[in-house]
């Protein structure tokens, strides 16, 4: 969790605070969410908007719209809010600043079951592990 939502009255400036040293120290950040963000005043798709709007974030709500995701046309539902991947390229001045080195992969998991008769916390979809195996098919 990035806020324990349900002791937040305020989930932005509690996120603003959450996230306040890497913005001050102006170092690039990413975040997904917890089970317990959304407990608050902002839906999970609000607080991922919000999140990827703060300075120096690297955050998104969802994978960019490319053919990674579409089937015949059709673009495939993600669940969940803060499915993205990061690439780090090499150090500025080096023969590897033009090249990923490293793909941080960022998967939103929910926050409970939605399924009837199944109780707990909620997992990642089969959508998203779809998402996950053609973006890392097609960075390789």
């Amino acid at each position: 969790d990035n806020i324990f939502g349900s002791s937040s009255t305020d989930a932005a400036e509690s996120m603003i605070e959450a996230f306040a040293p890497a913005i001050e120290a102006e170092i690039p950040w990413a975040a997904v969410l917890g089970n317990h963000d959304q407990e608050s005043t902002m839906t999970r798709e609000e607080l991922m908007s919000f999140i990827s709007s703060m300075d120096f974030s690297v955050s998104q709500v969802n994978p960019f719209v490319d053919n990674l995701s579409s089937l015949d046309g059709r673009f495939i539902e993600i669940d969940g809010f803060g499915n993205y991947h990061v690439q780090i390229n090499g150090a500025s001045g080096s023969g590897l600043a033009n090249t990923s080195i490293v793909n941080l992969y960022f998967l939103d998991s929910g926050d409970r079951s939605t399924i009837p008769g199944i109780r707990g916390y909620g997992w990642i979809k089969e959508s998203q592990l779809t998402w996950l195996h053609n973006l890392s098919n097609s960075l390789q």
